[in-house]
């Protein structure tokens, strides 16, 4: 059966998904998540990281459990996994979502769509953010950041789902990919149901605090929205 891959990085939601939308219209597709071991290595990661991307990731999957699908998780690096899952079960196309990470998951993106050119595989990314790729001009990035802020918001379609045999792999512990396992006490936790909470608590309450408070080290932690790691995983979509 001719599938499509929707690879999810940090777009952990089924609401407002171009890529997850397109592949939909196209026909049968499988979900798919990859908990890279070179990606948590890298100086800017954490287990708190790492533990609020499980959280959303299990979000993610019950929803589409929901809609008689699942989430496949895998560990590897992602062209390894993609390899691996096109010898079992060709697929024609993978769509993702282009990531505003760091140097490293630019490299990763390349390596992918190289792998992909070279494998004869449709590579489908979209913006999702302000950054700009290829861009060589900088007094275009207004006129294009313009253009993406005023798109409407990507309605789910009927979601129709590859059947594979595979099953997730297990998540590792965070010391098994070189993480400091400790955990702050007052971990944010993620998780769209989480983001939704934290907005729909700021807009009724903490907001009105926000202006006198959000000056303060003593007043910040509560006055904030404390939306930005939902924004950033993108879990509010």
């Amino acid at each position: 059966m001719v599938y499509r891959v929707v690879w999810f990085k940090r777009d952990l939601r089924l609401h407002d998904h171009a890529p997850l939308a397109e592949a939909a219209r196209l026909g049968p597709l499988l979900c798919l998540y990859v908990i890279e071991p070179g990606l948590w290595v890298q100086p800017d990661m954490a287990a708190q990281h790492y533990r609020f991307a499980l959280e959303g990731l299990a979000d993610l999957d019950a929803e589409l459990r929901r809609l008689d699908g699942r989430l496949l998780v895998r560990v590897g690096e992602v062209v390894d996994v993609l390899a691996q899952l096109h010898r079992a079960a060709p697929f024609e196309a993978l769509h993702a979502h282009e990531e505003t990470g760091n140097g490293w998951t630019y490299a990763r993106d390349l390596a992918v769509g190289r792998w992909c050119r070279e494998q004869g595989i449709a590579w489908h990314e979209w913006p999702q953010f302000g950054v700009v790729r290829r861009l060589d001009d900088r007094n275009r990035w207004q006129r294009e950041w313009e253009e993406l802020m005023a798109q409407p918001k990507v309605d789910l379609p009927e979601l129709r789902f590859f059947e594979l045999s595979w099953h997730s792999d297990l998540s590792p512990q965070p010391a098994v990919l070189g993480l400091d396992p400790w955990e702050p006490p007052q971990r944010q936790r993620g998780g769209r149901r989480r983001a939704l909470a934290a907005l729909d608590d700021f807009l009724d309450q903490r907001c009105e605090r926000y202006r006198g408070h959000i000056s303060s080290p003593l007043s910040a932690p509560t006055a904030c929205s404390r939306l930005s790691p939902y924004l950033a995983q993108g879990s509010l979509g």
